[in-house]
């Protein structure tokens, strides 16, 4: 039975009232955390002690792995883009504290899925962080033990002790994030071979009072696990430096020695009363087991049910006279037309040289003049505009322009229409409205309403001026879209106004609301996000003038 100070330390929101704690950076009181190192002793061993997990001291976590901050550990005070509220235990009062572990052969996308499913959960203000079995081996590995590593239950002493100790790092920075860091989900990336690990990590984290779910990710198309495979051999940390063939060929023989070892989740999870779901053929069907859910795994589920491995890339551009009034509605003028042109032809050319098949056969002359402004031949149907989910991104090798619904925008994409690529408006791109002060400067509204004006630069995500939109408002707003994002494949191109870029920006590379306000988009540039089973990476495209 948990002490009166444990509860009262986990639940105070429960006592205090729904959402106690206001959303704030900078406490006036408390100390931080201390932070934790990759090779720090001092830890808390809370896998052989499980009761003593009251003990303070320094952890580590998962290392960083590219520029996305999906791997980074998250800061005491962080506050996600589209977090609805905060409370003194930093978890959501009504959802518990949950392992997600998952399970299956490698080459069946656990990493890619539970990176996705980490940058999600962070996203909606759920304190999420993603344990990879890998990186600890890789910390921990020496030359003489190679593919013997991966065998659940090895003849050679070595390997299976090297084993254990991994597995049991892994798993004490497991719960230190959940006692000492106030996690609420944890994401154990990991093979899972054997049902009797499964059930002895469902006891351990049950004891706990800790909700554990397997998510077992089963492939029984091939083209899928060829694709996997190529994706581990060119970007896994486990093959930085090595020839693509040689990755490829070490890659193919980890999973041939660990085939027949690995028992799928069915009869005996079932009997041991494991909660699970097979995500087969990544998303093509859905099994769930023992489903007694609350609301966060529901909402796991949802994001499963929408979830692909994804190779493309999102392209941003920003659109033409980003300062206009929010109201003001006008068409392109003629430089507008002309960075129309230049952005298209820029992407067109870049997206050739990456191999892109998609425009070819299809390019039609744009007329040498470009002083008259393009016109939409016709009214685009709402099929058009709003196709049935699973229309696009169909093909690894499709493409897609996302427009808002202001003329400049639309008119943006002519070009873009005139090479028969698919154009969607999407309301949820307008821009953030800006209220009272759209038409200010900064000297004016400093002046004008000194002491808002002193608030908004303390936190200019959550700051409301009169009859204006947050950033949070387009945060939430454009939840749909990347549910829509993620279960297409191909590129995007997104065309719209900056505050949009900035909030899609910061899920995309799963930045904290306090950096997305200071983010800049420039007209002289395309930002390209590339899709990576790791990691997503951003690189900056300059746009060329065709005039």
């Amino acid at each position: 039975m948990s002490s009166p100070a444990g509860r009262m330390e986990d639940d105070s929101e429960l006592f205090n009232g729904f959402g106690s704690a206001p959303l704030q950076r900078n406490p006036s009181s408390g100390k931080r955390n201390q932070r934790w190192s990759f090779h720090d002793n001092l830890r808390p061993n809370l896998v052989e002690l499980p009761s003593e997990a009251s003990a303070i001291g320094k952890r580590r976590m998962s290392d960083i792995t590219g520029i996305d901050g999906v791997h980074t550990e998250i800061d005491p005070y962080h506050i996600s883009p589209a977090q609805l509220y905060s409370t003194e235990s930093g978890r959501l009062f009504h959802a518990g504290k949950i392992c997600i572990a998952l399970a299956g052969l490698p080459g069946r996308g656990k990493t890619h899925l539970s990176v996705s499913l980490t940058r999600y959960l962070r996203w909606l203000g759920v304190k999420t962080h993603l344990f990879h079995l890998g990186n600890y081996r890789r910390a921990n590995a020496e030359d003489d033990l190679r593919h013997d590593l991966f065998v659940p239950t090895p003849d050679n002493p070595k390997a299976h002790g090297f084993r254990q100790k991994i597995v049991n790092e892994c798993l004490n920075d497991m719960l230190n994030f959940f006692k000492n860091d106030k996690g609420q989900v944890a994401i154990y990336d990991a093979v899972n071979a054997l049902p009797e690990y499964r059930l002895e990590l469902h006891k351990k984290f049950t004891e706990l009072n800790i909700q554990i779910i397997f998510v077992e990710s089963s492939v029984t198309n091939d083209a899928i696990i060829m694709k996997n495979m190529e994706e581990a051999a060119r970007s896994s940390p486990d093959y930085v430096n090595w020839d693509y063939e040689q990755a490829y060929k070490d890659y193919s023989e980890r999973i041939k020695v660990l085939t027949p070892f690995y028992q799928e989740m069915g009869e005996e999870d079932d009997q041991n009363k494991l909660s699970y779901i097979k995500f087969i053929n990544f998303g093509d069907r859905i099994e769930l087991h023992n489903s007694n859910y609350g609301y966060l795994i529901n909402k796991v589920v949802f994001f499963l049910m929408n979830s692909r491995i994804k190779l493309g890339s999102v392209f941003f551009a920003r659109c033409y006279k980003n300062s206009l009034d929010y109201s003001y509605d006008p068409p392109l003028d003629e430089t507008g037309i002309q960075y129309s042109k230049n952005l298209t032809e820029t992407l067109t050319e870049y997206l050739k040289d990456q191999g892109k098949t998609y425009f070819d056969d299809k390019n039609k002359t744009i007329g040498s003049s470009i002083s008259a402004r393009p016109q939409v031949s016709r009214e685009l149907s709402v099929d058009e505009r709003h196709p049935a989910a699973g229309v696009d991104g169909v093909d690894d090798n499709s493409f897609v322009v996302w427009t808002s619904v202001k003329k400049r925008t639309i008119q943006s994409t002519q070009f873009f229409a005139d090479k028969d690529i698919n154009i969607r408006h999407r309301i949820q791109l307008s821009q953030k409205n800006p209220g009272i002060v759209g038409n200010m400067t900064k000297e004016e509204v400093a002046k004008k309403f000194p002491t808002e004006y002193e608030q908004f630069l303390k936190d200019p995500y959550h700051h409301r001026f009169s009859r204006a939109e947050l950033y949070h408002d387009l945060a939430i707003k454009i939840e749909p879209l990347i549910l829509e994002m993620e279960r297409m494949s191909g590129d995007i191109l997104i065309i719209a106004d900056d505050t949009v870029l900035k909030v899609f920006y910061g899920y995309l590379m799963s930045c904290s609301c306090y950096d997305i306000p200071s983010l800049h988009f420039s007209t002289d540039e395309i930002i390209e996000i590339k899709f990576n089973a790791y990691s997503n990476s951003s690189k900056r495209i300059e746009i060329k003038d065709f005039s």
